[in-house]
């Protein structure tokens, strides 16, 4: 050994036999859980599942709900289904002409757009320019009209008389 490394050495992991115990357990573990997943899917059935939902009994229609849910109705027969497709459904020509329609509007609006470019760029600039220009106020002489009014005011206060 001495710090040279050592050639043709096969690790377990490197080996054939790893690879089949390594597949064969996930197969182990994946028919477990299909197993774990159909049995566990019967386990928690509402008692109403195959039969109708239970009614409130204080309900001023509990017997007429009893008596339509417990009623046979007649199934239809397969010459009874709806004609194919429904006449409320419009055509597939009518969807094309809608997507044609919106296509168009779609060309139009950016031919206005080439016709009429952005002109809001540089509004960084725009902002730095007039930041430059623009002069602060003077102090407003309320401010000062004020500040003696209050002076006047805190003199000429008392203090409130002390509650018995």
């Amino acid at each position: 050994m001495n710090g040279q490394p050592v050639a043709n050495v096969t690790t377990a992991r490197d080996s054939w036999s790893w690879d089949f115990w390594a597949a064969a357990s996930a197969g182990r573990v994946a028919f477990a859980v299909a197993i774990a997943c159909a049995l566990s899917g019967c386990v928690d059935l509402p008692s109403y599942v195959f039969k109708p939902p239970p009614v409130a009994l204080t309900s001023p229609i509990a017997q007429d709900i009893q008596a339509a849910s417990a009623a046979k109705g007649a199934y239809p027969k397969f010459s009874e289904t709806p004609p194919s497709p429904p006449p409320d459904i419009r055509p597939g020509s009518a969807w094309s002409n809608n997507i044609y329609d919106t296509l168009q509007l779609r060309r139009e609006q950016e031919a206005l757009a080439a016709l009429y470019p952005q002109t809001l760029f540089d509004t960084e600039g725009f902002a730095e320019a007039n930041r430059a220009k623009a002069v602060a106020p003077p102090p407003p002489a309320v401010a000062i009209q004020t500040e003696a009014y209050a002076k006047a005011q805190r003199e000429r206060a008392t203090p409130p008389s002390p509650s018995p």
